[in-house]
């Protein structure tokens, strides 16, 4: 079930604004020990939507799309940003411990979901009962889904991109999906079990670009299987192990593919095109 792609809408920056003033207090208590980059949780009126006007909004579904250093004669602040977001995010902050990052994306999946029941859409886990089913399920009033959502939330730009997979830049190719074991038992859920959409929904919260977009499975695992299943191979961290009665066990995916921000759709598209 296809969803009709439009430009960024002030629709789309206001259920930002609005998702962020409802999640907030509840996030930053959660990640008051966490080192956060000085705009995380935040939206700045000028800056940030001059960002996703330019670098999200006029490059949409294009061939092409244009390096970041582009951007700065045209966009006030931005050269600064990226050479504090730069600094921050090249600078090793932790080990990525696999515990804390599933206890993280736990909490916004659900001030997400709680947001979305402020819009008036019924929203349970989805991934309860089973196992590698996408994260949340919006339920029509017969408690049937209507869809489900696979959640990520991003903060830090893979800045180097550029230098490792061709033609991305890291405002647009930073998207990142972990392959593997995983997402292939998801995909085949997802391809011979559920009859619904599942839309892959990134709350998008870099520096330069915030807001929420998301991309239909299909294209998902179209880009996937474009690339061969991985785009990238990142190095081990000690949080990606834990300590078992067999020995030392790898829980954390390393390889990844980066899904393209610019063939993603908005807020706004997304609440539109929920079926229910």
């Amino acid at each position: 079930m296809g969803i009709r792609v439009e430009f960024m809408s002030t629709l789309s920056q206001s259920l930002y604004l609005e998702l962020l003033a409802y999640s907030r207090a509840t996030l930053s208590a959660f990640l008051k020990n966490f080192p956060l980059y000085p705009t995380q949780l935040n939206f700045d009126q000028k800056f940030n939507t001059n960002c996703i006007s330019l670098m999200y909004d006029a490059q949409r579904n294009r061939e092409s799309h244009s390096p970041r250093q582009d951007f700065w004669p045209k966009i006030e602040g931005l050269k600064d940003a990226c050479t504090s977001c730069w600094s921050f995010y090249l600078n090793p902050r932790n080990n990525s411990v696999k515990s804390l990052d599933i206890r993280l994306g736990k909490n916004f999946e659900s001030e997400f979901m709680g947001f979305l029941r402020t819009k008036g859409f019924q929203t349970i886990r989805g991934d309860i009962e089973r196992k590698n089913f996408p994260d949340v399920a919006i339920v029509r009033q017969d408690q049937q889904p209507a869809c489900y959502l696979e959640l990520k939330y991003l903060t830090a730009p893979y800045v180097k991109i550029f230098k490792f997979v061709r033609g991305r830049e890291c405002y647009e190719g930073s998207t990142t999906l972990d392959t593997g074991k995983k997402i292939a038992a998801q995909r085949k859920i997802v391809e011979t079990e559920i009859t619904v959409p599942v839309f892959y929904t990134y709350w998008i919260d870099y520096p330069c670009i915030k807001g929420v977009f998301f991309m239909e499975s299909h294209d998902v695992y179209q880009h996937i299987d474009s690339v061969q299943g991985t785009e990238w191979v990142r190095k081990e961290r000690t949080g990606d192990f834990i300590e078992t009665k067999q020995g030392r066990l790898r829980v954390a995916h390393l390889n990844k593919v980066y899904l393209p921000l610019l063939r993603m759709g908005n807020f706004e598209e997304l609440l539109k095109g929920i079926p229910c």
